[in-house]
């Protein structure tokens, strides 16, 4: 499987960009585009821009930008992910101890000479690689057809090979069946095919395999529609993608076809898995069709249109402006901006292959262990090294059931469980709440890393919090921080928890004391709290946010007893209540549950909020979005 593929086209892209020529699109004409198209609102100080450079700088965008035709050329390469290269035919990670081998490519003279993932370049044409340097990467490659000597140090010895350099295609998707009947899709890019070769994959090989492997690390997204495709094959009909525009208006990508696959589906991701790629694997994450294993992702939620010769031909000859056009939301109603997607099992990077392979490695006759997030079992590999199985347990919150066989399987928790396999691992969850009546969100937000305790393992569920704090746990949840000035004048720009205060009041989720005062270290009452995880809840998702805007309209017919049960609260805090109380039932057509800590009548809105009941009101708001098990 990949780890990190290091893309060749690199180098020239960067002469490309220095030789770029002067645009052809003007300041006045980039204007008139945007005001058309450009979802945020365009800043007054854009208007006095002498450049395109300037323009964009002064949008604050990192999205939407403008490029010369030879850039623009780059890029729709780059999107569509196909890699034509001369080289050895292996991807290369520089490292203290040599050139890491992280993969091999198919076809390549590395390949059939016996190199493998994991082994160390120390030679090149007698040139030492320690430490590695970019300059010992770029002696792999030249001329087709010219040999290249290099000594590889494996298990403590090292060996001589003479590589031939060969002109490769690396597909943007690629299909292998692996040990244990397992189905592997690599897919580095949404390109305009990828969805149709990821369901020729499918077709042609889900009679072979037990359980799919969609392998979307380092994937910088793409093309909606391939992503669209993808989920229909693994999902068959549904919506698993809105968008809302300019003015507010929402549409939808709905995929009429039928599944090809009903296998069990793992979906790995990491940090630089972003856009196209959070679309699927939100989707397989909403619509409970599988597991999605690794660290959190980018957190790119807004889309892009590009403009050019096709859409625009009179402001365009070749040259392109990429510009954002719309937010979108997942299959369940939810952002990724920001936030990312949560895989359902967050394992460190360099521990997800070996983890996957211990989840797909196992028999029901045969395993011991049977972890079963959502409602896939999958049997834990009896063989699997105990440093993975250490990995895999620290990886397991409260909420994702774990069976040992005993004789017969029996629920277990990931503690019990890993005392039976005599594991020691890192549990990420915390000593001192176990007495807790919220001990199970607690210990889901810290399995997920979104809650820092008061010490190692130590949490303090009865302390109280201050505005300050909050902000601090918030920007942990939402993945945000600032960077600019302080918004406040009693938030120092040096201040512990500036940047989250200030983070947390961009996204509009608090709000000042007046005069500019923030109050960092007040105490935060209940109404307080659950007015600012009303606000998280509509940011998350747009159906929640509609109803929100409808409830500030006093235009929702709520029940009699509803209005009554919002009397104890101040004016001000009753719209953040009721989303979180009503919020599901109304906008999501869910009348399961709420997103509430505790039932109303049990709060008292005037008391301090604790920690406990701040940790469980987020994990009240994420586990009821969907966006976390």
């Amino acid at each position: 499987m990949k780890k990190c593929f290091a893309r060749f086209a690199c180098a020239v892209l960067a002469l490309a960009l220095l030789a770029a020529p002067a645009s052809a699109l003007t300041v006045p004409e980039a204007l008139e585009l945007l005001e058309e198209r450009y979802y945020f609102d365009i800043p007054e100080s854009a208007y006095e821009a002498g450049s395109l450079d300037e323009l964009f700088q002064q949008l604050g965008d990192p999205y939407t930008y403008y490029m010369s035709r030879e850039e623009y050329e780059a890029f729709l390469a780059d999107v569509e992910g196909e890699v034509n290269l001369v080289g050895i035919g292996a991807v290369i990670r520089l490292t203290q101890e040599g050139l890491l081998v992280d993969s091999v490519v198919s076809g390549g003279s590395a390949q059939e000479s016996g190199l493998q993932t994991g082994d160390l370049i120390v030679a090149v044409d007698g040139v030492s690689c320690v430490p590695a340097q970019q300059g010992h990467r770029e002696l792999l490659v030249g001329e087709e057809g010219a040999t290249v000597e290099v000594s590889v140090l494996r298990n403590g010895e090292t060996k001589e090979y003479t590589l031939t350099r060969r002109a490769l295609h690396i597909p943007n998707t690629e299909f292998k069946l692996l040990e244990g009947g397992v189905g592997y899709i690599d897919c580095n890019s949404f390109g305009t095919d990828t969805g149709k070769a990821f369901l020729r994959a499918l077709e042609e090989n889900d009679g072979k395999v037990d359980a799919w492997v969609l392998d979307l690390r380092n994937n910088a997204g793409g093309y909606t529609d391939s992503a669209m495709e993808m989920l229909e094959g693994v999902s068959g009909p549904g919506r698993y993608f809105y968008y809302q525009v300019k003015d507010g208006g929402v549409g939808a990508f709905e995929r009429t076809g039928g599944a090809v696959s009903k296998k069990p589906l793992i979906v790995l991701v990491n940090g630089e898995s972003a856009s196209a790629s959070e679309a699927v694997a939100a989707g397989v994450r909403d619509t409970g069709r599988g597991v999605v294993i690794g660290s959190r992702t980018f957190g790119k939620g807004v889309g892009q249109n590009m403009l050019d010769e096709t859409t625009d031909p009179e402001y365009f000859d070749g040259d392109g402006l990429k510009v954002t056009t719309a937010r979108f939301y997942t299959a369940g109603g939810t952002t990724t901006d920001r936030i990312g997607v949560i895989p359902t099992l967050l394992v460190d990077d360099a521990d997800v292959e070996a983890v996957v392979a211990a989840l797909t490695g196992g028999g029901k006759e045969t395993s011991n262990l049977c972890i079963m997030p959502e409602a896939h079992p999958f049997y834990v590999d009896p063989e699997a090294d105990s440093e993975v199985l250490a990995a895999l347990m620290e990886a397991i919150p409260p909420q994702v059931r774990v069976y040992y066989r005993g004789g017969a399987f029996q629920e277990c928790s990931a503690a019990e469980a890993a005392a039976k396999l005599g594991l020691d691992y890192d549990s990420r969850w915390f000593d001192d709440v176990a007495d807790s009546r919220y001990a199970r969100s607690i210990n889901a937000m810290g399995t997920y890393r979104l809650l820092e305790g008061t010490a190692p393992g130590r949490f303090s569920p009865k302390g109280q919090l201050t505005r300050a704090q909050l902000c601090v746990m918030l920007s942990r949840v939402l993945n945000v921080t600032w960077n600019g000035p302080s918004r406040f004048d009693d938030v120092a720009g040096d201040a512990w928890y500036s940047g989250a205060v200030n983070a947390m009041a961009e996204l509009g989720l608090v709000e000042g004391m007046g005069g500019r005062r923030f109050e960092p270290g007040s105490p935060l009452t209940q109404e307080q709290f659950l007015t600012i995880m009303g606000r998280m809840a509509r940011y998350l998702n747009f159906a929640v946010d509609n109803f929100g805007a409808v409830f500030e309209e006093e235009d929702v017919s709520l029940p009699m007893s509803k209005w009554l049960e919002l009397e104890p609260f101040s004016d001000w805090a009753r719209s953040g209540v009721a989303v979180l109380a009503w919020g599901r039932e109304y906008a999501l057509g869910e009348r399961a549950g709420d997103m509430l800590f505790a039932p109303l009548e049990e709060m008292t809105p005037s008391a301090p909020i604790l920690r406990e009941e701040a940790a469980a009101g987020m994990y009240e708001v994420l586990w009821g979005l969907g966006i976390l098990p």
